[in-house]
């Protein structure tokens, strides 16, 4: 083999190689995509919830798990729930055993994780969206501001 074929034949795995590399680094197209949530709270998400539409999010909010499953939902304050401001709620789609689960914390405020379906805030139907395939439900107390002694 002479010294010019030799150049060319190193040359040319050496792109093939490459070339292997570039491709295996890659995601491919059917790989799953783990994002992390984006952080968000509920007043920000409300007035702009088709800008998160399809993504995973974590809001705070008040939990209300209903009479059935349809109604269950995540209100911006418990007193939307009581005045019925229902543009200040995501609809949530629990899983029997979720309901059963949060039933504890129905009526309390939590953080939520889940992914976000948008109806934008002048959307059909009564509230913002839906969240799905929650992945967390935890309780949040509140913030009570400290009361210094009165003596």
């Amino acid at each position: 083999m002479s010294l010019r074929c030799t150049m060319k034949w190193k040359a040319t795995s050496l792109s093939v190689g490459l070339l292997l590399v570039a491709a295996a680094s890659r995601p491919s197209a059917s790989a799953p995509r783990h994002s992390k949530p984006i952080t968000i709270g509920m007043v920000a998400l409300l007035a702009g919830p088709q800008k998160y539409d399809g993504k995973v999010v974590r809001t705070w909010g008040f939990l209300n798990i209903a009479r059935t499953s349809e109604d269950d939902s995540l209100w911006l304050h418990k007193e939307d729930l009581v005045a019925a401001l229902s543009k200040d709620s995501f609809g949530l789609e629990l899983r029997e055993e979720q309901r059963e689960q949060f039933k504890s914390l129905n009526h309390t405020y939590v953080m939520v994780q889940g992914k976000l379906h948008s109806k934008g805030p002048d959307g059909p139907g009564l509230e913002s969206g839906t969240i799905s395939d929650l992945t967390m439900v935890h309780g949040w107390t509140p913030y009570v501001p400290f009361e210094p002694d009165k003596r």
